[in-house]
């Protein structure tokens, strides 16, 4: 019971050091295929760049537009 305190605060910042949480201003198609499991949707691959880091994510996602790819990518985390 000493430790709590120390503890939860760990475990937050381990949290929001995930790439589930992390910022992306840019982000780019870098593939397009008609998906064989959802008929009139695409997969995409999209690429973006953590505002942090610097990192790139590569994502791959199943949406209708370019536009709700890149939604859905940014909603992920990156």
């Amino acid at each position: 019971m000493k430790y709590p305190l120390f503890a939860l605060l760990a475990f937050a910042a381990v949290s929001m050091a995930s790439p589930a949480h992390a910022m992306c201003s840019s982000c780019n198609i870098q593939t397009k295929n008609p998906s064989a499991a959802q008929p009139g949707k695409f997969d995409y691959r999209v690429s973006c760049i953590i505002d942090e880091s610097g990192d790139e994510v590569n994502t791959v996602v199943t949406a209708a537009t370019d536009e709700e790819a890149i939604e859905l990518t940014k909603k992920k985390g990156c």
